[in-house]
């Protein structure tokens, strides 16, 4: 992988859109029913309704649609964080399953959902999870006991689906992915094995502040055509700032993340492979005010 110039721009967001809803984008893909990349936003609040069920298109020339996405058959979608395709066009969508300021955790923050997308812009679910029932064969979470789940990641590869967490980090400051194997099945049946979800990988995505080191969360996932991964990360909540977050790559378990790229000041939150599949965009969160993005070169 190469730099690119990594310019960071604005997204073109329409007035229509602007007047209604606050954004905060978060996870990303590329959408080949649609041509759009697809994003979500950490939580639709439209004109007073709150946790409202809604994905967004963006161009490839970085501008946002002006109509959103209703996904049908839910009422409320609370924090979503991360979103990924399969090869069939169909997308995976997953909240954060984190406390919220008040330290409540609704069904309605706890959804791993499965959607079709038609043509005609109706996504529609196919399958859903709640990931807080996972347990590994010892009756344990396989996020390990300490600290709050936060999910912020998704990235499906050969059938599987493959989850990145910004919190807990491991005491070493590591991150987790985990893995679950033939994922639509089991979201088809809404029920998680004991034991199917699983770590794939624990990575130290630490970075240098001052006379610090700042361990990072994962904030998104996205495969590229060698298999390797390439990671948005960021401080987890409540933990010291990174001074702005970075993008890595990530080989394999047990391998080392190479990082690529810090964002001073700035909170990468969503990566996804473009359609040319040599370039990725990365799209950060700026807490509501107009979003931005960039584009990163990838190697032959």
């Amino acid at each position: 992988m190469v730099a690119c110039a990594a310019l960071v721009v604005p997204i073109r967001v329409p007035k229509e859109l602007s007047e209604h809803v606050a954004l905060e984008l978060s996870g990303a893909t590329w959408s080949t029913t649609l041509s759009r990349y697809i994003l979500v936003s950490d939580d639709v609040n439209e004109e007073g309704k709150k946790h409202v069920p809604q994905l967004f298109a963006l161009t490839e020339s970085g501008q946002l649609e002006a109509a959103p996405i209703n996904i049908e058959g839910i009422a409320a979608l609370n924090d979503p964080e991360a979103i990924t395709a399969a090869p069939d066009g169909t997308l995976f969508v997953c909240t954060s399953h984190s406390l919220n300021k008040h330290g409540h955790l609704p069904q309605s923050r706890r959804r791993l959902l499965h959607l079709s997308l038609s043509a005609d812009r109706k996504a529609k679910i196919l399958g859903q999870l709640d990931l807080t029932t996972a347990r590994s064969a010892d009756g344990t979470p396989p996020w390990g006991e300490a600290g709050a789940l936060d999910i912020e990641g998704l990235a499906f590869h050969d059938g599987a689906l493959y989850v990145g967490l910004k919190s807990p980090l491991g005491s070493d400051g590591s991150a987790t992915i985990l893995r679950l194997p033939d994922a639509l099945s089991v979201l088809n049946a809404g029920v998680i094995p004991t034991g199917a979800l699983s770590v794939w990988a624990h990575a130290r995505f630490c970075v240098a502040k001052g006379d610090t080191t700042v361990c990072e969360g994962i904030a998104d996932l996205a495969f590229v055509g060698d298999g390797s991964l390439l990671v948005a990360a960021n401080s987890p909540k409540g933990m010291p700032s990174d001074g702005g977050g970075a993008l890595w790559k990530l080989t394999g378990p047990g391998q080392s993340p190479t990082l690529l790229k810090r964002f001073e000041g700035l909170k990468p939150e969503g990566v996804a492979l473009a359609p040319d599949r040599h370039s990725a965009l990365v799209v950060f969160d700026t807490d509501g005010r107009q979003p931005v993005w960039t584009r990163w070169a990838l190697s032959p």
